[in-house]
Formats: C-alpha cells, structure tokens, sequence
C-alpha cells in the first residue's frame, strides 16, 4: 500500500514537471516570436516593405526629409535664352534618403562631377525619363568621375505611383537617391521649374548645365562629358 502510494507521488511529481517544462519552452517560442515582429518593423517606411539597417546620423523613414542648404540658391530656369546659373556655384543639400539614411550633395568637395535629377513620381515625363537613364547606365557609358542623384520631389500622397519611395524601387532606379521636404526645399534651391529637372555640376563645384523635361541619350552624354570635363 504504501509502495503504491510513494508511486503515485513520483509520478504526479514527474507530470508536473514535465508540465513546467513544457510552459517554459511554450514561453520561450512566444518571446522569440514577439522580438521577431518588433524586430522586423525597425527601419522600415511607413509605405514599403523595404527593410533598411540603422546608420548613424539616420532618422525616421518618410516619404519627405528635412533639407539644409548651405550657399547661394540659383535662379529659376528661364523657359529659354541664357541660363543665369550656368558657372555659379551650386550650394549643398543635407537631407536623407527615404529610409532615413544621410544624404548629402556637395558640388566641389568630392572632386566629381555631379548630376542631379530631380523626379516627381506622378510626371509622365519623369516616368519615361527613367528608363532613358537606366539604359544609358547599362551602356556602360556614364563618364566614371561622375555621380548621379535623384531626388524626389513636389510628392502627393493622392497622385499615381505613391510612395515615391516605392516608384524607384519599382522603376528600379539605379543611382543614389535623396527625399525633398514637402516645402521642395531642394528643388526651390536648385531652380527647378519642370520635371525631370537636371542639373550639371563640375567637380569644383560650378554649374555646367540645365534642362528640364525628357532628355535623349545623346543629350545627356554630351552634358554629362561636359561636366567631367569642367567645360
């Protein structure tokens, strides 16, 4: 009888244990699981599913970034005839890119040429445009001291191919990239009064070229040389 009983203890005794282990590992999966789903939404844009790691200096994703500029703005592009900006210096953007990670245009402190292209998603002139740059960048002959950044700007959250953030990745747009603030402080500071706005910029800093709206291959090689060349 009391063999019985002793039995029937270790038993009872062993089931609870057994219980306890089984909660804890229960336990165990449920955090795991729960730090995954926190984990996975750190760095991500409100309007994408593009994961992007923390870099210093970054901030929170948004469709627009704050923009400092440092120097002189240039004028607006004339609709033709002499473009005033042409040899001015053109002033430098701080601001980020969509994820949050800086982004920074400094024309004559990197000793390249720049290329600024500034992209409303919605316009269907930038839409066309991309593709141009895409295939000209595949040809191999985008000059080597030359660097391209692409800027969204005048954004709208109730116009086609909202987030812009979403249209290049889409678009698959292949060069760097900066978000303007909802103000278009960016493109105000740049003259910019079409779009596609391009700019030309030489490596010390000075404006070679403006064009605004669709721009052929032949076109854009022949700036882009230009710029590089400091002519």
């Amino acid at each position: 009888m009391a063999q019985n009983q002793r039995k029937t203890k270790a038993a009872n005794k062993n089931a609870a244990g057994n219980g306890k282990a089984l909660l804890y590992i229960v336990l165990v999966l449920v955090g795991v699981a729960g730090a995954i789903a926190i984990g996975s939404g750190a760095g991500k844009s409100k309007d994408t599913n593009v994961t992007v790691p923390t870099v210093p200096g970054g901030v929170n994703p948004n469709e627009y970034q704050k923009v400092s500029v440092t120097g002189d703005p240039l004028a607006g592009l004339p609709d033709s005839g002499t473009d005033p900006s042409v040899g001015k210096t053109a002033p430098t953007l701080n601001g980020y890119d969509h994820y949050g990670r800086p982004s920074v245009i400094a024309p004559g402190t990197t000793g390249q040429a720049t290329m600024v292209v500034f992209l409303a998603h919605w316009c269907p002139h930038c839409n066309a445009e991309v593709p141009v740059l895409n295939k000209w960048r595949e040809s191999g002959k985008v000059p080597a001291n030359l660097r391209v950044v692409g800027i969204t700007t005048a954004s709208k959250n109730d116009q086609a191919m909202w987030p812009p953030s979403q249209w290049l990745v889409d678009k698959k747009w292949p060069f760097d990239v900066m978000a303007d603030s909802q103000e278009q402080t960016a493109a105000q500071a740049y003259g910019v009064g079409g779009y596609p706005g391009l700019i030309f910029i030489d490596a010390k800093g000075k404006v070679t070229q403006r064009a605004s709206g669709e721009i052929a291959v032949a076109d854009l090689q022949k700036y882009a040389d230009a710029a590089v060349a400091g002519a």
